[in-house]
C-alpha cells in the first residue's frame, strides 16, 4: 500500500501515513483554506487501509491548533479509525498536546468522549 505523507505548510499541518513502518501521524497548526478538501485525501488513505485488514494501528496527533473546520475533520479521521477497530485491529490514539495548552487536550477528551476509544494523553514538555 501506498504512503501518504504531506509537508507541513503555513496553514496544514504534516501528515505521514506509513503502514510498512507502522507511522501514523498528523502534527502542527491545522487551519486550512479548504479543510474538508485538505483532509479528503487522508479520509481516502484510511479507506483504502482498511482493505488491509490492519491489526495494530497507534495514530499519533500532535496538533497545537486546530480551526473549527479542522475539527470537524478530525473527528471523521478518528471515526474512520474508529472503523478501522470495528474491523478488528487494535487502535491506539495518542493525543500530544502542549502541557500549558487546556484546548487542545480538552479537544482530545472531548474526542475520547465522542468515539469510546483506547486514548492516550501525553502532555508534551516545554
Amino acid at each position: 500500500m501506498r504512503n501518504l505523507i504531506i509537508p507541513e505548510e503555513r496553514h496544514t499541518p504534516k501528515v505521514v501515513l506509513n503502514p510498512e513502518s507502522n507511522t501514523f501521524e498528523i502534527s502542527g497548526k491545522s487551519f486550512p483554506e479548504d479543510s474538508r478538501q485538505f483532509y479528503k485525501q487522508v479520509l481516502d488513505w484510511l479507506d483504502e487501509f482498511m482493505l488491509t485488514k490492519p491489526k495494530s494501528v497507534n495514530f499519533k496527533f500532535n496538533l497545537f491548533y486546530l480551526s473549527s473546520s479542522s475539527i470537524i475533520s478530525i473527528k471523521q479521521i478518528l471515526l474512520k479509525l474508529k472503523d478501522v477497530g470495528n474491523g478488528g485491529a487494535d487502535v491506539q490514539v495518542l493525543w500530544h498536546f502542549d502541557s500549558d495548552d487546556d484546548d487542545i487536550r480538552k479537544t482530545g477528551e472531548d474526542y475520547l468522549k465522542l468515539t469510546q476509544m483506547n486514548f492516550q494523553f501525553i502532555a508534551n514538555e516545554e
